[in-house]
C-alpha cells in the first residue's frame, strides 16, 4: 500500500500498522480498520535520521465495528499502540505546555464508528476523504457504505479556526511544531478554500494543490502553498526559515478566514471585532444546519455545550456557563481565539467570559478550552 512518496518509509510505516492491528485484534473484532489523514491518502509526513525512518504527527485510524466502542477505550488503547511502536502517544493539543518532541509528540488516534452509522455520516470534509481511504485490515467493501457527500461550507470555516488555535499553541514552542503548523496552515488553507469554492478532492496532496493554482487568489499565496505542498511530502516538514513561513502561514490563514467569513456572513466588514460580531449573531443560525438530518439548530447546540461541560469535567474544568446558552461554546471560544491573535484583548476577554469566570492567563485560558471541545471526537 502507498502511505507515502516513499517505498522505503511505506515499509516502515506497515511495520507499524501489523503491530497497531495485533494490538486491536486481541481486544476487539473490526469489521474493517481505516487508515485516514494523510497516511490513508498517500501523503504521510516522516523524516529519515540517521537511516531510520520517523513517521510525523500520528496514525489516524477509524475501527468500523458491529457495536460502539467508549472514547476511554480507544484512548488507553492509542496509548498503548504507541508504546508499542516505541512512540510517546501524547497529543500536542492536549499537552501543549511542554516542548514538542517528534518521538513523543506522535499518537495512534483511534476513532470508533459502528457499521450501521457509516450511511449516516455527516456532510464533512472527513466523512468525504474517509471514503477514498485505505482499509489496512478488512472488508474493503465497508468504504461503499459510506455516502457520497457534498462538504459544508461551514468546514471550511472549522478547519481554519483549528488552524489559528494551532498557531496560538506552536508560537512559543519549538522550531519544530512551528515548522510543522506554518506548513499546514497552507496546506490546510488550500483544503479549506477548495472547500468553499466547491472544488475540494480528497485525492493526493500535489492534486489539490494543482487545482489550487487555477484559483482565483494572489499568486503569492498560491507560491507558498506549493513550497508547503513538497515541504510535507518530501522535507518532513522542513523549511529554510521557519520563522518567516510560520508568519506568513499566520498572515495567510488570517486572510482566508476573513475572506469566507465575509462571503458566508455576506457582510463588507473589514475589522475582527465587527466580522466576530456578526459572526456570534449569525453564524450559530446556519453553522451546524448541513449537519442536522431535521435542522433542530437550537437543541443540537445544547447538546455539544453539554458535552463540553462533561468533558470539561474530566479535565478538572466546571464549565457551568457554558450550560445556561444554546449557542456552541466551539464558536464562542474560536471567536475570541480570533480576537486574541488580532490583538483585541478585551474583546477575547468578553467571548471568554460568556463560558467562564477564569479569564487568566488569557492564552492559556482560550487554549485549554478549546483542547477541551477539540478533543471531544464529535465524528
Amino acid at each position: 500500500m502507498k502511505y507515502t512518496i516513499s517505498e522505503e518509509a511505506d515499509k516502515k510505516i506497515e511495520e507499524d500498522f501489523k503491530v497497531i492491528k495485533e494490538i486491536i485484534l486481541e481486544k476487539f473484532n473490526p469489521v474493517a480498520i481505516i487508515s485516514f489523514g494523510g497516511f490513508g491518502h498517500g501523503g504521510g509526513s516522516f523524516k529519515k535520521i540517521k537511516g531510520k525512518i520517523l513517521p510525523l504527527n500520528d496514525y489516524d485510524l477509524y475501527l468500523i465495528t458491529k457495536e460502539q466502542i467508549s472514547n476511554q477505550e480507544l484512548e488507553e488503547l492509542g496509548k498503548k499502540c504507541s508504546e508499542r511502536i516505541g512512540r510517546g502517544g501524547i497529543e500536542f493539543v492536549e499537552e501543549f505546555e511542554n516542548i514538542y518532541d517528534e518521538k513523543k509528540f506522535f499518537h495512534v488516534d483511534l476513532h470508533c464508528i459502528t457499521e450501521k452509522k457509516l450511511s449516516k455520516l455527516y456532510p464533512t470534509q472527513r466523512t468525504f476523504d474517509l471514503k477514498s481511504s485505505l482499509v489496512i485490515y478488512g472488508d474493503e467493501k465497508v468504504l461503499e457504505k459510506i455516502p457520497d457527500v457534498k462538504i459544508s461550507k461551514s468546514d471550511s470555516v472549522r478547519m481554519l479556526f483549528n488552524k489559528i488555535n494551532h498557531f496560538n499553541l506552536a508560537e512559543k514552542n519549538s522550531k519544530e511544531i512551528r515548522s510543522i503548523y506554518a506548513v499546514k496552515g497552507f496546506t490546510d488553507l488550500c483544503s479549506s478554500l477548495l472547500i468553499f469554492e466547491g472544488k475540494y478532492t480528497s485525492s493526493r496532496y500535489q492534486d489539490k494543490e494543482k487545482i489550487f493554482s487555477k484559483l482565483d487568489v494572489p499568486e503569492e499565496l498560491k507560491k507558498f502553498v506549493s513550497e508547503a505542498t513538497k515541504a510535507k511530502l518530501y522535507e518532513g516538514y522542513s523549511v529554510a526559515n521557519v520563522d518567516y513561513f510560520f508568519a506568513k502561514s499566520k498572515e495567510w490563514v488570517n486572510w482566508g478566514l476573513k475572506r469566507i467569513l465575509k462571503g458566508l456572513l455576506n457582510t463588507k466588514e473589514e475589522g475582527w471585532k465587527e466580522i466576530c460580531l456578526e459572526a456570534y449573531k449569525k453564524l450559530p443560525y446556519f453553522y451546524f444546519k448541513d449537519y442536522l438530518k431535521y435542522g433542530w439548530l437550537f437543541p443540537a447546540q445544547y447538546y455539544l455545550n453539554i458535552r463540553f461541560f462533561l468533558e470539561g469535567i474530566r479535565k478538572k474544568e466546571f464549565l457551568i456557563k457554558s450550560l445556561m446558552r444554546w449557542r456552541d461554546a466551539g464558536l464562542i471560544i474560536a471567536f475570541a481565539m480570533i480576537l486574541y491573535s488580532s490583538g483585541e484583548m478585551k474583546e477575547a476577554e468578553k467571548y471568554l467570559r460568556k463560558l467562564t469566570a477564569k479569564i487568566s492567563p488569557l492564552r492559556e485560558r482560550i487554549l485549554k478550552l478549546y483542547s477541551i471541545y477539540y478533543l471531544q471526537k464529535l465524528v
